[in-house]
């Protein structure tokens, strides 16, 4: 399969060819790179090496079009596409008006809820814990901002692609004239 994606912040855009090996493992090749890389489930989400080099990374489907991959402390959103031109167009898929919408990776079980309604979160905060494939793992906040929406109680079970919750921008701080 062959995308391009775009990091949020970056402004270039990069081809990547994503295939699985026989041994289950998908390898990511990115374009102006000679070695993909190489991603394998883990309990976290994922182990993503590189030769001897590997990380523990989580992927969050935001929306339609774009994910949040969790790599260490940081929150990167990547949107996804089929070409250079499709993501330079202004458009924004998975964020909206309203921020952004985070949707189940997998069809699953909503373990436990770390933020409620109002609660204010930074990018890459805890908002749900989800159990898949008889793993927990704890769903992030893509950005900063406020919980405005929550989809499911504890113990709910859901589809791939639900609807978890949803993330407002954080309202900018008023000054008042003196």
């Amino acid at each position: 399969m062959r995308r391009t994606l775009a990091v949020e912040g970056s402004e270039d855009a990069r081809r990547v060819e994503v295939t699985r090996d026989e041994g289950g493992a998908v390898r990511v090749l990115i374009e102006g790179t000679e070695e993909p890389l190489t991603a394998r489930p883990a309990p976290a989400g994922f182990t993503v090496g590189r030769g001897r080099q590997t990380v523990e990374a989580g992927v969050t489907g935001i929306g339609p079009g774009t994910v949040a991959v969790r790599i260490g402390g940081e929150v990167f959103r990547i949107t996804v596409g089929r070409s250079r031109r499709e993501l330079t167009a202004g458009r924004s898929p998975g964020r909206g008006a309203a921020g952004f919408e985070v949707r189940t990776p997998m069809p699953g079980k909503v373990v436990r809820i770390l933020r409620g309604n109002g609660d204010a979160v930074a990018a890459g905060d805890g908002v749900v814990v989800f159990e898949a494939m008889k793993m927990q793992n704890e769903i992030p906040a893509p950005a900063r901002g406020v919980i405005a929406k929550l989809g499911a109680a504890p113990g709910a079970l859901l589809d791939g692609d639900a609807f978890l919750f949803a993330v407002s921008p954080a309202p900018s701080p008023r000054t008042e004239p003196s």
